[in-house]
């Protein structure tokens, strides 16, 4: 293994949860950051069912679909969807939701650079990944960073994969993809060859039939240092 890719979105910028919070409280809803995180795996399930179904649409109604299912797992009324979509809308605009960086995460990309391993993302999003990269300080880490939006093509197509591993220089069994949902990026990769990690931080997702990392500091058990000379 030569290259490990990464997707942006809960993966390597989680959402910024504290704002979500705020806007709820501003309908009148209260709830925790826990809870968020446990109705957000109710939401990927039913993007992956959807997914597996054919239904799945684009990465932007996706992400409509996302949100509404979080909020009626967390109790809140249908009817406060609008004032707080808008909110979290105006919000992701101005600055993307998706910008908390966990801890560990810099200083993981930086080792795993260090045992000789080069990085890239592939991320379904809207034209401004890159830009949210440098944002929060991880631009740097990577060789290459497509996104979707520019692209226009999103996962789970395999050509996405197969384009960063030729921008990357090589064969896809050469190379690993990191993500958090199933059926969007486990089994895209895997249909472009690629070894496919998914990250399931409440180890929920145990029927699962690949490599599951809490967070991105569990790569490090799955990828030594490269001895010199390694194809």
């Amino acid at each position: 293994m030569r290259v490990i890719l990464f997707d942006a979105g809960n993966t390597l910028v989680w959402l910024d949860h504290d704002f979500i919070l705020g806007a709820l409280r501003d309908a009148g809803v209260h709830t925790t950051s826990d809870a968020l995180l446990a109705a957000e795996y109710d939401a990927k399930r039913l993007m992956d069912d959807l997914v597996r179904a054919g239904n799945g649409g684009t990465d932007d109604t996706r992400a409509r679909l996302y949100f509404a299912e979080v909020f009626r797992r967390i109790g809140m009324d249908d009817a406060l969807f609008p004032q707080v979509a808008a909110a979290l809308y105006a919000r992701h605009a101005e600055r993307n939701l998706w910008c908390a960086v966990h801890e560990r995460t810099a200083e993981t990309l930086a080792e795993l650079r260090r045992r000789g391993y080069r990085l890239g993302v592939v991320s379904n999003a809207d034209g401004r990944v890159e830009a949210l990269l440098e944002e929060v300080a991880l631009r740097p880490y990577f060789d290459c960073v497509l996104d979707s939006g520019v692209l226009g093509v999103e996962k789970p197509d395999p050509r996405i994969f197969l384009l960063a591993c030729e921008r990357m220089g090589v064969d896809p069994a050469d190379a690993a993809y990191v993500g958090d949902l199933y059926e969007i990026d486990v089994v895209g990769a895997r249909a472009a060859g690629l070894r496919a990690f998914l990250v399931d931080p409440l180890d929920r997702w145990t029927e699962l039939d690949c490599d599951r990392l809490a967070d991105l500091p569990d790569l490090l058990a799955h990828f030594p240092a490269r001895e010199p000379g390694d194809a």
